[in-house]
């Protein structure tokens, strides 16, 4: 975490009256000196906005590209947004995501804050929109794809972050078609229950819950995807309207001005996202299994990872680091596995063989933990497990030391591809790594009684097997497949009798709560004919009166 204002500071930093940010963690510690924006040389300007500008640079010393967020401190509105731009240093220093654009660093002069981000060559997708219709679907379904596995990354953070500004000019295009999410401005986190009543984001991007000051939570990220998606596909706005109120009257009664010729399977999943009730909106796992996705990747959940809150990242070092050969990921020493650049060694042994061969291995090893999850629990088949994922480390560090020693191939695409597939096969590594923890822990502590009942069976297995008494062991494996099935339907008959006691409750909660609302309409009702019969009253005395003037004219 960035360390706060008032805690001492080192002695190697800028000379700023107003000092907009906590100090970098980097320059906390020592391990460089705040960096000013002469230690870069300008390329050139990338954008603008209201906040300030966005600038292509060079770091002199280790030539690294960054863009750089240069946020005029003078502007008055970014002196009142003070918190929310400490907020989002906070939460990109925390995201460590191949779709999310990475922050490396940052620092600041009595004129500007600087933020030090990753340079993501392709732009914006903004300009994408209105010549979408050109766009192969698959090319957009592969850009929302990236933007959904973003988004699941940061709602499974502890806490959970919500990014609430999700638009074309937020997604970015790397190499490859490799959307990246950025600008964290509006994003906040989510405590428990507890919904967020800030009214942020573009009006076009708004959900209702926003736009009717109902509260909201991460449901508004899935609401926004919903209209990208749209946006992409269409290449204009689902609201139509040429004033805020217009737009925020049809978003509120969800009246969408559908192409004729849209993609079936797409308008049949922007339905299902745009839903008014946040609660009816499609999971983001559940718009992977849609066939819009399907139908072009054979597993497009695959891409979705959820963060590892025990993992231990490093400091980024300017002065120093460069993101080529950088790992985020802290093992416990200043080495660790670095890929470095491809050059100066023949392509040898890591090919794509290689790779297919460790893909079918680790695939083959989560068929086989899964199995392990629903076959009952075995001590024997828990030693397989640890066995192949031993295995599977070392293919991965062999693979690393190749990775290092860097190579030659004169096919770019492939050593890209190669180089994604193995920081993805290390990221899963550490996830398989947590699963078979909390496999572990649940086999020792949910399950003592059985596995000491288990492990009298394995004993009549073994001195089976010792006399050579093939009777008695196949008796012996019988019992234990008996034991087994038992154990486990003893367990699932615990489980239904649990669950039918939370049904009959959430069956009662309902009925108070039907019987509360429908009071609560009687109630309402009545003062209604209340307000009617004097009303009636009131129109008979004017009746009347009228009368009277009529007589007296007359």
């Amino acid at each position: 975490m960035i360390p706060s204002v008032n805690q001492v500071i080192p002695s190697n930093i800028n000379n700023v009256s107003n000092r907009f940010l906590p100090i970098a963690e980097s320059v906390a510690k020592n391990l460089e000196a705040e960096p000013k924006i002469t230690d870069f040389n300008i390329l050139k300007e990338l954008g603008a906005g209201s906040f300030g500008r966005v600038l292509l640079v060079q770091h002199k010393i280790t030539q690294v590209k960054y863009a750089i967020k240069a946020i005029d401190k003078r502007n008055k509105a970014n002196i009142q947004e003070k918190p929310y731009f400490r907020r989002e240093i906070e939460i990109m220093y925390r995201v460590h995501h191949p779709n999310v654009v990475k922050l490396f660093g940052h620092f600041e002069d009595n004129t500007y804050c600087y933020f030090i981000m990753e340079y993501i060559s392709g732009g914006n997708i903004y300009a994408l929109v209105p010549k979408s219709r050109s766009i192969p679907p698959q090319q957009i379904a592969s850009i929302m794809k990236d933007v959904i596995s973003a988004v699941y990354f940061l709602h499974h953070m502890h806490p959970k972050i919500v990014h609430r500004d999700i638009k074309p000019e937020n997604v970015l295009l790397d190499k490859g078609m490799v959307a990246k999410l950025t600008d964290f401005g509006w994003s906040n986190y989510m405590q428990g229950d507890i919904k967020r009543t800030t009214v942020c984001g573009t009006p076009v991007y708004l959900a209702p819950e926003i736009i009717n000051n109902q509260g909201h939570d991460e449901h508004v990220d899935i609401w926004c995807i919903g209209v990208l998606l749209f946006e992409l596909m269409a290449g204009y706005s689902p609201w139509g309207g040429d004033d805020v109120q217009t737009v925020r009257y049809n978003i509120c009664r969800l009246k969408i001005r559908w192409p004729r010729d849209m993609d079936r399977d797409a308008m049949d999943l922007i339905s299902k996202i745009l839903k008014y009730n946040p609660e009816e909106r499609l999971t983001l796992r559940q718009m992977l299994a849609h066939p819009f996705f399907t139908k072009y990747f054979p597993n497009p959940a695959s891409c979705l990872i959820k963060p590892n809150n025990n993992t231990q990242y490093r400091i980024y070092v300017v002065s120093k680091d460069n993101p080529l050969n950088w790992n985020p990921i802290f093992n416990g020493t200043d080495v660790g596995l670095r890929l470095k650049p491809y050059s100066g060694v023949e392509y040898t042994t890591l090919n794509q063989y290689n790779y297919q061969n460790l893909l079918q291995k680790y695939d083959t090893l989560k068929k086989e933990y899964n199995d392990l999850r629903t076959a009952g629990f075995s001590t024997t088949a828990l030693d397989g497990l640890r066995r192949e994922l031993k295995e599977k480390e070392d293919k991965i560090n062999e693979l690393a030391r190749t990775a290092n020693s860097g190579f030659k191939y004169k096919n770019y695409k492939l050593n890209t591809d190669l180089r994604i597939t193995y920081d993805d096969l290390v990221t899963e590594n550490y996830d398989l790594k947590n699963k078979l923890n909390l496999y572990e822990t649940h086999f020792k502590n949910q399950n003592q009684s059985g596995a000491i009942y288990f492990d009298k069976d394995f004993n009549e297995i073994r001195n089976s097997i010792t006399n050579n008494n093939k009777a008695g062991f196949n008796q012996a494996i019988h019992r234990l497949k008996t034991n087994i099935d038992n154990y486990t339907q003893n367990n699932y008959n615990a489980i239904i009798s649990m669950k039918d006691r939370e049904i009959q409750k959430w069956k009662e909660e309902e009925r108070r709560r039907r019987e509360k609302e429908k009071q609560q309409f009687n109630a309402l009702i009545n003062r209604y004919d209340q307000t009617l019969s004097m009303g009636e009253r009131e129109n008979q005395e004017l009746k009347m009166r009228l009368k009277e003037l009529e007589g007296f004219f007359v």
